[in-house]
């Protein structure tokens, strides 16, 4: 019959089709971790419900300073020592949810180094049957050279304010060089008269790099009416920016410098 032999391809035409996808569908999960484990900067491992490696790639060994095989049915305290403590923390939290527990990010020193080092794991749970987890793998990601760098500008930026306020407060002529160079300001002939009370004591700790909320505090306001001070105050002196407030309060002796 040609309607039933129509049929009968479609279906093997189909069955065929699926049989592709999923063929094509383990070439792509071999694939991803047969990358993952010969990747040089990911760390990749499995983990046992009682913390013990059953798995870690090249990358993860030589993040710890231990190798591949000293991992292999060792607990995680035993070759982390005291770091196993942050590194546990995401296999423990997928144990006992069965959810990944994405993007953590921590720092710990290990055995084999003398300074802390920062990472980024993420980690999730292998479900290769049904009933309770057995196995859950991780991905890792060292950043500490990141952090450094991060802590390194915010030190050299520090530094490079203190250095300025030294300059500032010790030489008058560079001082009066500074100010002659710089883009003459409105408020420069302006009158310290013209302000109140309360609106000399925000200026005060504005220019003491205090913010709205440290402001309030101290003044016992609420910050609302700090910042209703500080717009008014910025638009009385014609001022646009706290650097110029701040350099108001040291030419009018509102602070000293």
């Amino acid at each position: 019959m040609p309607g039933t032999t129509r049929l009968v391809r479609e279906v093997s035409f189909k069955s065929s089709n699926r049989r592709k996808a999923a063929v094509s569908g383990h070439e792509l999960k071999d694939s991803l971790l047969a990358a993952i484990t010969h990747s040089s900067t990911i760390g990749f491992a499995v983990c046992d419900e009682r913390l013990r490696f059953q798995l870690v790639n090249e990358a993860w060994a030589m993040m710890h300073g231990v190798t591949h095989k000293a991992h292999l049915g060792e607990t995680m305290r035993k070759v982390l020592g005291s770091a196993a403590d942050k590194f546990e923390l995401a296999f423990k939290r997928v144990f006992s949810t069965g959810k990944p527990f994405l993007n953590y990010e921590f720092s710990a020193e290990l055995p084999t180094r003398t300074e802390q080092s920062y990472w980024v794991i993420s980690c999730f749970p292998i479900n290769g049957s049904p009933g309770k987890l057995k196995l859950a793998a991780a991905v890792v990601l060292e950043v500490t050279q990141l952090r450094r760098l991060q802590m390194w500008s915010q030190k050299l930026l520090t530094d490079s304010v203190h250095l300025l306020e030294a300059l500032f407060a010790g030489d008058q002529l560079f001082t009066g060089a500074f100010t002659r160079t710089t883009k003459p300001s409105p408020i420069k002939g302006m009158k310290t008269e013209e302000l109140t009370p309360r609106e000399r004591e925000v200026i005060q700790l504005l220019a003491r790099s205090k913010g709205n909320k440290e402001v309030a505090e101290e003044l016992q306001l609420s910050v609302r009416t700090i910042e209703t001070y500080r717009a008014r105050i910025m638009l009385k002196l014609s001022i646009h920016s706290l650097s110029e407030l701040v350099h108001y309060a040291i030419r009018n002796g509102i602070v000293e410098p």
